[in-house]
């Protein structure tokens, strides 16, 4: 039996069962695998923290959207998990908050009854923490719409199609009001149940102050945030101002000017002071006060509008890392949600540094997250790891790994200890630090590392290849590549890698800096070229290479679904997978061609000719004889919804490597450890 439709990943249920694993068994390597519940959320590692709010009793909510969770900050200070498995996936409406799996949770408000509105970016659609702790659905379809059309005006809110949210607010009627950044459009959800537009045309644009905010153009709006009045405020994103749409309809500018502040603003002046793109917004009722985030000035903003009067608030307007000692004395990065709270005073989520940061009688402070802490007493056994991803093994019982969440690459030798090689605590996004120590250097989402012959390190991040050398000292061995993500080294030397977003494999001569697509077609997906030229064949989305013990080139096709295969001379052949998605019963001892495939992540080879691959919810074993076992993970629902797993379920399984006594590193993403199973 095989269930299709959107990507399937399994979350946590009651209808389940644990079954003992005859073959291996599992420990836990490197990473303790807390989240932080139950701790002080101070002490708490976040994998982004995008969105705030608070409930009436005072507990504060923030969305973790790389880590599909939200997480309650009880008033005591206390962390723990609100909403979502942390596993990425798709659970419909209906089931307990804690056992429905998220993807991409992102802004979040709370409703008129006290239940937690939130996005969820992956599916395009808001959702509902309801009172009774269980999920249901406010808006949206699942499949995410495009630019704006005449099919958007006056449709149910079950049957409309929104594209990415960055605001939610809910005005004094207690209706949900939304904008629709790419749309440059704000909507709302009516009593009756049909979703109307309220502001903007669905063209961007910056026109219509002194007319009904219907007939006014807005540019990528974001945030929104409602005064006493029911005056609503949105944050005009590109055209670098607050709009302000009043009781009856009308549109004008409640903050900045017609024109984006030029470089260098202090942005101190009048409530008319030029801003810069506005994100995330939030009002104080009791003050007249309105707080605008600007990202891209690593600010925010208080506009007094008692006193008619903007000054920074929060933020020194540079980029890096430091302990919020005074509001405008530390780089505040992303400035994602806004809270204006009588309890807490402001507090604001900065996804890319995760944390959350509080400004309370003029003093700050961390209110949630902190940075990863490796240092000379650490051991991996204890480590804290965000998103673990890539695993290379070395000689002397050493492993190389990437945490992709806190941009490190990181080493642990036996017995127990780690260290850090490459990157540093800083937000995550930027590259800096070539021709200087790796370990003062910034890597953007380090994805796989791999070995030169000549002991040099090679790291795929998000736009490039880093290299570190022997002194310890980094370069960018090869820039503006779209996603690279598996990486291996041919037996002439060069490098190949997946670059992903074009959907081919590339090999690059480092000595002549030159490359040759090996297998794809460049930026066209597909499924094509079996039993011909690799060259000539399509993929899609390849995430990972291997070879294989007879000298084939595998590369993991994920979007296809598949395993395939490069033979010497260059032929293409699908080896594992038959295109469709999650097999939904135990695969063991099914033909590798003959079977539905997951989300695939990782691939792995030994040298007996065994292949090892992780579908996100299970990790496979393929013998040469071309059947699989499921070595740890899900192993099938039936008719009724009841899971059976081997061992546990697995949170976001990625890379893999295995050593020469076969047992198999795993590197368990949303989990923040990796685990090894060991042959029995």
């Amino acid at each position: 039996m095989t269930k299709t439709g959107l990507i399937f990943l399994i979350g946590v249920a009651a209808t389940a069962q644990n079954l003992p694993n005859p073959n291996y068994e599992l420990r836990s390597y490197i990473g303790t695998g807390s989240r932080g519940d139950g701790q002080p959320a101070v002490e708490t590692l976040l994998d982004g923290a995008y969105g705030a709010a608070e409930d009436a009793a005072g507990n504060v909510y923030i969305s973790e959207s790389n880590a599909g969770v939200i997480r309650k900050v009880r008033p005591n200070g206390i962390i723990e998990r609100f909403a979502g498995t942390g596993i990425l996936g798709n659970t419909g409406s209906g089931r307990p908050a804690l056992e429905t799996d998220l993807t991409h949770p992102t802004v979040l408000a709370i409703d008129r009854d006290g239940g937690l509105l939130f996005y969820e970016a992956q599916y395009c659609r808001i959702r509902k923490v309801l009172t009774d702790g269980t999920v249901g659905d406010v808006a949206g379809t699942g499949r995410c719409g495009g630019g704006f059309s005449f099919n958007d005006r006056d449709r149910t809110a079950f049957d409309t199609d929104i594209s990415n949210v960055g605001g939610i607010a809910v005005d004094p009627q207690g209706r949900v009001v939304f904008t629709e950044t790419t749309k440059h459009i704000v909507r709302r959800v009516d009593s009756d149940g049909f979703v109307r537009t309220i502001a903007g045309t669905g063209v961007a644009g910056s026109t219509g102050d002194g007319d009904f905010a219907t007939a006014a153009t807005l540019n990528s709006p974001v945030g929104l945030a409602f005064d006493p009045p029911g005056n609503l405020y949105i944050a005009d994103g590109v055209n670098c101002r607050v709009r302000k749409v009043d009781t009856a309809g009308y549109i004008s500018i409640g903050a900045g000017a017609t024109t984006c502040a030029p470089a260098g603003s202090g942005f101190t002046g009048t409530a008319r002071t030029p801003l810069d793109r506005v994100g995330a917004i939030a009002f104080d009722g009791a003050n007249n006060v309105l707080y605008a985030g600007m990202p891209r000035v690593y600010r925010v903003a208080r506009i007094d509008f008692n006193a008619n009067r903007t000054a920074p608030f929060l933020g020194n307007g540079k980029v890096g890392v430091g302990d919020p000692v005074t509001p405008l004395g530390f780089p505040l990065n992303d400035p994602s949600g806004i809270l204006v709270s009588s309890r807490y005073g402001v507090l604001v989520a900065a996804d890319s540094s995760s944390q959350v940061y509080q400004v309370q009688n003029a003093r700050s402070q961390r209110f949630a997250g902190m940075w990863i802490q490796i240092d000379s007493r650490s051991t991996a056994s204890a480590a804290q790891l965000k998103r673990p991803g890539g695993i290379l093994l070395q000689d002397g019982n050493k492993m190389l790994f990437t945490d992709i969440g806190a941009g490190l690459v990181l080493r642990r030798s036996d017995p127990d200890a780690i260290a850090m090689i490459a990157g540093m605590p800083y937000p995550t996004g930027y590259v800096t630090g070539d021709n200087g120590p790796a370990t003062q250097a910034t890597l953007a989402w380090p994805n796989r590392v791999v070995q030169r012959g000549t002991g040099e390190l090679y790291i795929s991040t998000t736009t490039a290849i880093r290299a570190v050398d022997l002194q310890g000292n980094i370069r960018t061995a090869r820039n503006a590549v779209s996603n690279p993500t598996g990486m291996v080294f041919d037996p002439q030397g060069r490098l190949l890698y997946c670059e992903t977003d074009k959907h081919q494999v590339v090999a690059l001569d480092l000595g002549t800096n030159r490359v040759a697509v090996i297998a794809g077609t460049t930026n066209t997906p597909g499924f094509s070229g079996d039993g011909g030229a690799a060259t000539a064949a399509r993929l899609n989305t390849p995430l990972d290479l291997a070879y294989d013990s007879a000298g084939n080139l595998l590369i993991l096709d994920s979007g296809n679904h598949r395993v395939r295969k490069i033979t010497p001379d260059g032929k293409i052949q699908t080896v594992v997978g038959n295109g469709l998605p999650l097999a939904y019963r135990d695969i063991t001892g099914i033909l590798a061609t003959k079977t539905g495939l997951g989300q695939l992540q990782g691939l792995a080879t030994d040298a007996k000719g065994n292949i090892y691959i992780s579908e996100t919810v299970r990790v496979n074993k393929i013998a040469p004889d071309g059947k699989v076992t499921v070595v740890t993970g899900f192993l099938g629902e039936d008719d009724n919804g009841y899971r059976s797993y081997m061992d546990r379920p697995l949170a976001g399984a990625g890379a893999l490597a295995v050593d020469s006594d076969g047992r198999i590193y795993i590197s368990l993403m949303q989990e923040g450890r990796i685990i090894v199973a060991v042959p029995r």
